[in-house]
């Protein structure tokens, strides 16, 4: 989902927007996508898209603030990586489908405030063995995200013949040990698909999180600009 070690000293946009200026304040909006992203449903073959955090389905178990649309977002060189390996899917029998690309830092802050409250009515569900504050102790979530750069993305597999999902072994933000992309706690058949989409993923140079099968990022982009516009599916590129 995220790595604490992204500070808020990234003052710098990424090499395929320094033209632009920084965006303002979390939650301002913007007439149009920054250059340097795209929807992702624009490059990516064969895409699904169900944003967890537009809805009820997630550990907060409400929509979350900036996920004003429902159209996927990503910077444009890690939506190229991720076309890449919807094409090696696609030959494997295989469809991408994506839980959350770019991410306001506002949906962050909101996680954080969440953290603070007694709201406990999703644990059983997606925290089951951990406290809120084990949940930041143990990264599963952080201050900032590698989302808000525009980089990263938590993605899923479904079958190109009949549109069912495949067997991961545990839903998106299950927060658990169960959830490591290698953990014994799943089945050898479960590891098995989650290797398909990591190597597939690996092989159009995205790496995945360890903690969360699911979660994979462009690594070696900087310097970063953390991004707090909501999201919007009707922005011009």
């Amino acid at each position: 989902m995220l790595k604490s070690w992204i500070t808020a000293a990234a003052a710098c946009l990424l090499a395929a927007c320094s033209a632009e200026k920084p965006l303002l304040a979390p939650d301002t909006p913007v007439t149009k996508l920054p250059a340097f992203m795209c929807y992702l449903d624009t490059v990516v073959p064969h895409l699904r898209t169900d944003l967890k955090y537009a809805g009820s389905d997630n550990f907060v178990g409400r929509p979350i603030r900036g996920y004003t649309g429902r159209r996927a977002i990503l910077g444009r060189e890690a939506a190229a990586c991720v076309a890449h390996a919807a094409r090696i899917l696609a030959r494997q029998g295989y469809g991408i489908l994506v839980w959350d690309a770019y991410r306001p830092t506002s949906a962050m802050q909101d996680f954080f405030e969440w953290s603070k409250t007694p709201d406990d009515r999703m644990r059983r569900e997606f925290y089951p063995r951990l406290t809120k504050r084990q949940i930041y102790e143990q990264r599963y979530i952080g201050t900032q995200s590698e989302h808000s750069l525009g980089i990263a993305v938590d993605v899923t597999l479904y079958r190109l013949k009949d549109g069912a999902l495949v067997d991961m072994g545990g839903r998106h933000d299950l927060l658990d040990a169960s959830s490591a992309w290698n953990s014994p706690l799943v089945t050898e058949a479960q590891r098995a698909n989650r290797r398909i989409l990591r190597e597939a993923m690996a092989a159009a140079g995205m790496k995945g999180y360890d903690k969360e099968w699911w979660h994979f990022y462009k690594p070696g982009m900087g310097p970063f600009f953390l991004y707090g516009f909501p999201l919007n599916d009707r922005l011009p590129q």
